[in-house]
């Protein structure tokens, strides 16, 4: 089946932030990221955009309510209620969604800095 490589990229982007919610940046990296490679290759997605929208999804999946680990972490350092903890989390979590889609549709973005390097890609 042909798909289109922006609609993987946008499938690939909800299945890891929900995984986020759950799961260990870690985990996900090391254990889900390598079975999508081959299809990125295939469909001639850049490895290192890939990796570096990969890896911003994942951090929002941790801040994500109502059960990012992260604001369970904040909860037992602060002693913040957690209700407190997720109402105020929305803002930052709209600005990252909104990062995290401009990266996904401009792939020059992330891109730029390894380029600049010599990065061939």
């Amino acid at each position: 089946a042909n798909m289109h490589p922006l609609v993987f990229m946008i499938l690939v982007n909800v299945f890891v932030l929900l995984l986020g919610c759950i799961l260990d940046a870690t985990v996900i990296i090391l254990v889900i990221v390598p079975l999508f490679i081959p299809t990125c290759e295939a469909l001639g997605i850049d490895l290192v955009h890939f990796g570096v929208v990969i890896v911003v999804n994942s951090m929002i999946g941790l801040i994500t309510p109502p059960y990012g680990i992260l604001l369970f972490v904040i909860n037992a350092v602060t002693g913040i209620p957690l209700k407190e903890i997720i109402a105020e989390v929305w803002g930052f979590l709209g600005i990252l969604l909104l990062a995290l889609v401009i990266m996904l549709l401009v792939p020059d973005i992330t891109l730029w800095l390894p380029r600049a390097f010599g990065y061939q890609g």
